[in-house]
């Protein structure tokens, strides 16, 4: 079977490339090196993280003997939200068009949901040469745009989207099936698409592969840290977080009680990792704060190696569906290490995970004091935190574990391609 793979924004191929794979990135090496199939994965030359370009044109790799990813160069962009991220992506799509022609047809085609231009692009493709598509829903796009609008806003906000969502529920409707990373993105995909779920629909949660990096990296990693003063220690709490900087998260907040903590001289410190639109602001905020550390961009050895002396993962989000309709990528990143979790989402579903479960604690975004009722309610829990662990680990290993995952999704696409060719050809 050859399977096509496309997405921009994740983590490539790439000799220089330290960072942790994603959802897409995880497949394609599963696919390739457990089964005989063959992948190609489209993807971007252009590293979303450190906004640099991994190749300086169209490059064509081959990463294993089932597997070639082709690298597809924009013109890259600096700020996430920009127009220029749209312009890039736009490009990429139309030189997608071109570059599938060139190449043998695929048995089947999943497709990350965003970006938009490159699901339409992908979808033409599939409606003319009569292939089954799979829309990876992985993002509410465009509704994470309408969250940037005030509230006495949104009415206008949603009118001048109107086009997007016009767009997007076309997508869904011509996608052969819908993949949701959970049961309410699936719903909310199928509202879309206007129409109730098939065969062809499934549900696989984001995954994490572990121990992406060598054991000299892992060591490098762990003097890297130490060089910062970061030990494994019992005389403090040290919370982590690390992701892209970006208007989903709520930094204020926790910079304040960082501030706080830092007064009343109450063992807690935060460690801030990643790059991107807020980073330069949160750094000028935490100039003063000595229980603040800000490293910046982190490869997976690193970060690894700081969730090892860690004692609690930090997911800072604003309230949006998107966060509290999925169990972010984050989070399960956080679990692979048996790290409890610090979260906003309550009452979302990675809320009721860690309440079903008593695996981590809450606190509202903007309410430093609910912050800091929660940091007092860890730092009294210390002795808890241990058996907290062993839970968050075998969670972890029964949901979220990469292997077990990617096996369900690549058998998912077996019976896709079987009965795509039953249905449609009549074979």
């Amino acid at each position: 079977m050859n399977i096509w793979l496309i997405t921009i924004g994740e983590p490539i191929f790439h000799p220089d490339n330290k960072l942790r794979l994603h959802r897409t990135g995880i497949l394609a090496k599963y696919i390739s090196e457990q089964t005989n199939h063959k992948v190609i994965l489209f993807a971007s030359t252009f590293n979303h993280f450190s906004k640099q370009h991994l190749y300086n044109s169209d490059t064509k790799v081959v990463v294993n003997d089932n597997l070639q990813m082709i690298a597809i160069h924009g013109k890259g962009y600096k700020r996430n939200i920009s127009v220029s991220r749209i312009a890039d992506h736009r490009q990429i799509a139309k030189k997608f068009r071109h570059l599938a022609l060139t190449e043998s047809k695929p048995d089947i085609i999943v497709t990350s949901f965003p970006t938009l231009a490159l699901c339409e692009a992908a979808i033409d493709y599939a409606q003319i040469n009569r292939i089954p598509l799979l829309l990876d829903y992985r993002d509410m796009w465009p509704e994470v745009f309408l969250d940037l609008f005030p509230t006495n806003l949104k009415a206008l906000g949603k009118k001048l989207l109107t086009p997007l969502y016009c767009k997007t529920r076309k997508v869904f409707a011509h996608a052969t099936g819908l993949i949701g990373i959970t049961e309410q993105f699936l719903t909310e995909g199928l509202f879309k698409a206007v129409r109730s779920a098939n065969y062809f629909d499934a549900v696989f949660p984001l995954a994490y592969l572990k121990n992406q990096f060598s054991n000299n990296e892992f060591t490098i990693a762990n003097e890297f840290w130490k060089s910062l003063g970061l030990r494994s220690q019992n005389s403090l709490i040290r919370i982590c977080f690390f992701g892209t900087m970006g208007y989903q998260f709520d930094f204020d907040t926790i910079l304040e009680a960082a501030s706080d903590l830092e007064k009343e001289e109450i063992p807690v410190q935060f460690v801030i990792c990643g790059e991107g639109d807020k980073f330069q602001s949160v750094q000028r905020k935490i100039a003063c704060l000595k229980n603040v550390i800000m490293p910046g961009y982190m490869n997976a050895a690193q970060i690894s190696a700081l969730l090892e002396i860690s004692d609690i993962g930090l997911c800072p989000y604003y309230r949006k569906s998107s966060f509290l309709n999925s169990i972010p990528g984050k989070a399960i990143e956080y679990m692979s290490a048996g790290l409890p979790i610090l979260s906003t989402l309550g009452d979302g579903i990675l809320g009721e995970l860690i309440k079903k479960n008593d695996i981590g604690y809450h606190y509202e975004s903007g309410n430093k004091n609910s912050l800091l009722e929660a940091i007092l309610r860890i730092i009294k829990d210390r002795e808890k935190l241990v058996t907290m662990r062993k839970k968050v680990l075998n969670i972890y290993e029964e949901n979220f574990d990469a292997q077990n995952v990617y096996r369900d999704y690549t058998l998912h696409l077996e019976r896709v391609v079987s009965l795509f060719k039953s249905t449609v050809h009549g074979k």
